[in-house]
């Protein structure tokens, strides 16, 4: 549902773009392969996810679209939506314990995990040629969900918390028609709890709207206690982007 409201949004606003030369309109759409690393607990030892729930890569779908605008009291705004999930099957070599419920050792469980992550990014421009530098505030809604299953046992947590961050971005043209480079971070650290998305990336813009984009995104997120979940664990890896500029 998400996904199509944004859709939508960007055939209405597409027509705004041309009415108005000063106003410039942006979106992307790109699938993340992801290594997925580190581990989850709710009222036990901490659980790996690669050795003991055997999840491996992940596979993350994102979608953007953003506005900037001339006017200097205003920021300009982004909106981003990804979705992260996965499941997974393994014997246990260990005994585990998570949301109140007991693993065994022998026993086969399955695991999922859903998360989901909308960005309001309101952001300002203090330099815009060649080099183009923004800084503002990253508000991001987090909502995580955990399951572990067993032929006995069965335990589900989850969490919900939304997060503002400092948000900096740095893009520069590069001396090839249409070719650029840039980076974001987006961090924050409270009570325990850590957010820091970092991205990297290589693009290309054509005449006709379209462009393509390669980069490097790393998630690292830290939760202590929140909603009776706690995580350390990290997702990175390259993705490939199609993006559009009115």
């Amino acid at each position: 549902m998400r996904k199509a409201c944004m859709a939508l949004g960007l055939t209405l606003l597409a027509p705004a773009a041309y009415s108005a030369p000063l106003v410039d309109i942006y979106a992307g759409a790109y699938s993340w392969n992801a290594e997925l690393s580190g581990t989850v607990s709710s009222g036990g030892d901490d659980i790996s996810f690669d050795r003991d729930l055997d999840f491996d890569k992940t596979r993350e779908n994102v979608l953007y679209i953003g506005l900037e605008h001339p006017i200097p009291v205003l920021p300009n705004v982004r909106l981003r939506h990804s979705e992260i999930s996965d499941s997974a099957r393994n014997t246990l070599s260990r005994q585990i314990s998570f949301g109140g419920e007991t693993f065994n050792v022998s026993d086969t469980v399955s695991s999922s995990y859903d998360l989901e992550m909308t960005d309001l990014t309101l952001y300002y421009s203090p330099l815009n040629n060649w080099v183009k530098l923004d800084l503002g505030l990253n508000v991001r809604r987090l909502e995580a969900e955990f399951n572990i299953a067993s032929t006995t046992e069965s335990a589900r947590e989850s969490a919900s918390e939304t997060i503002p961050m400092l948000h900096l971005a740095a893009r520069g043209n590069l001396p090839f028609s249409g070719f650029y480079a840039g980076g974001e971070v987006n961090v924050v650290s409270y009570d325990g709890s850590k957010l820091q998305d970092t991205n990297v990336y290589l693009g290309w813009t054509s005449d006709f709207l379209l462009g393509v984009q390669v980069g490097y995104n790393r998630l690292d997120l830290e939760l202590d206690d929140v909603s009776d979940l706690d995580s350390d664990f990290s997702l990175k890896g390259p993705y490939l982007a199609l993006t559009f500029t009115f």
